[in-house]
């Protein structure tokens, strides 16, 4: 198959030449690794979680308008809302399940799962290293269903903390977390915490692996990327002729790079000739998704690649209420699965995500970090002046016994 098209503006520029190039060095595992076993409803899971991605990828696409670089992770964001989603009832729990793609399952078959991803998801290759790991911060004095937190420390493995939110020093304690767990590429995820928070959920997601077959440094050189608008800037290109699986239609070229043991992969979408990254976007949807996979062969051929390194950030609010968890953000949230009292009022305040990738001969390195800000609707009340003659007493808490007891009728009198 002969891959004609050279210079295409899109957010992943692929040429392709035929032309003879030297091959780059194959990475020749000395250990297989394992497959991920999933049930069929973990299966449905997965089906439904690349829905939500790809859902949630549109969403937040269509807020990113001055033509900079996107790059999220839906898993982590499932992940987070996922232990969130333990504390909610009813319509919230509901809203939850239609935007994740829990629809037809039960709660304790979706923890199963998630349980079955964090614990086999990094065992799957010794040469690729991925970290998921998850946390739960309340506030310090507020009372948290012991059953919620049972659940998300078993399913999701999540660290359990209790924090005072008003110290200086519970944002750090929450952000160096999360920069020890994605290797310090995602240094904060939060600015400060608000008086009426009382949680924090949070994701952190590290990826780290080698290509099967990596490109050689020395045949890196710099050529055009066409921007959206067609003018160009001269980025590094990577240089090799490698194994991968291609496929293209009249929408797009698809070429699938596989890291080590082909255990995960990065998959790069082209639009076709004619048709711009803007415009193919929201044709992508899960079937579609699907049917580029499935048409997958395999192919060996010159292929060159931008090397790429860059951050993301992004407040999910909107692109999750546009998915349809709006009520989960008002005060008509039901989350008493976390604590029982209806008086709080709680719902989420704010989703967070941070995202980070470099691409380079040698591999790629990305990481991830979601957190989910639930908080209380109700203001503390301002205490009232006591400004009426008034008794009290000094006591003894356990036995309740009295030291001493007296009354105030003016505060200004100094006795006797």
């Amino acid at each position: 198959m002969k891959l004609k098209r050279i210079t295409p503006p899109l957010l992943f520029a692929i040429i392709i030449s035929l032309a003879s190039c030297n091959k780059g060095t194959k990475v020749t595992p000395m250990l297989p690794g394992k497959n991920l076993v999933l049930t069929a409803y973990e299966q449905q899971k997965v089906t439904a979680d690349n829905a939500f991605a790809l859902r949630l990828f549109k969403s937040v696409d269509s807020t990113v308008t001055d033509g900079s670089n996107l790059f999220i992770s839906p898993l982590s964001v499932s992940f987070a809302l996922g232990m969130t989603s333990n504390g909610a009832e009813n319509a919230t729990l509901t809203a939850f399940q239609n935007t994740l793609g829990f629809d037809g399952l039960t709660q304790t078959q979706v923890n199963t799962y998630y349980n079955n991803l964090i614990t086999n998801l990094p065992q799957l290759d010794p040469y690729t290293t991925l970290n998921i790991a998850n946390s739960i911060w309340y506030k310090q004095g507020f009372s948290v269903l012991p059953q919620f937190l049972q659940t998300d420390s078993n399913s999701f493995h999540a660290q359990i903390q209790a924090l005072d939110f008003s110290s200086p020093a519970a944002p750090g304690a929450i952000n160096n977390w999360v920069s020890n767990k994605t290797n310090g590429f995602i240094p904060t995820i939060i600015k400060s915490i608000p008086s009426n928070a009382v949680m924090y959920l949070v994701n952190a997601l590290y990826f780290k692996s080698t290509w099967n077959e990596k490109f050689d440094p020395a045949q890196t050189r710099n050529l055009s990327f066409y921007l959206p608008d067609n003018s160009t800037v001269q980025a590094p290109f990577m240089n090799g002729d490698v194994d991968l699986n291609y496929y293209a239609d009249s929408k797009a070229y698809v070429y699938e790079l596989p890291y080590s043991n082909d255990k995960f992969s990065m998959v790069i979408v082209e639009p076709a000739a004619g048709t711009s990254l803007a415009s193919l976007i929201p044709q992508v949807d899960s079937a579609q998704w699907q049917t580029w996979m499935s048409s997958l062969q395999h192919l060996k051929n010159t292929i060159m690649l931008p090397k790429l390194k860059y951050s993301f950030g992004a407040n999910l609010n909107q692109p999750l209420i546009n998915m349809g968890l709006g009520i989960a953000f008002t005060t008509n949230a039901d989350f008493l699965g976390i604590n029982s009292n209806p008086a709080f009022q709680l719902h989420i305040s704010q989703v967070v995500h941070k995202a980070y990738v470099e691409t380079d001969e040698s591999g790629t390195t990305a990481a991830a970090a979601t957190s989910v800000g639930v908080v209380t609707s109700i203001a503390p009340a301002p205490l009232p002046a006591i400004n009426h003659p008034f008794l009290f007493a000094i006591r003894e808490m356990s036995s309740g016994i009295i030291l001493f007891i007296g009354t105030v009728n003016n505060p200004l009198l100094q006795g006797n």
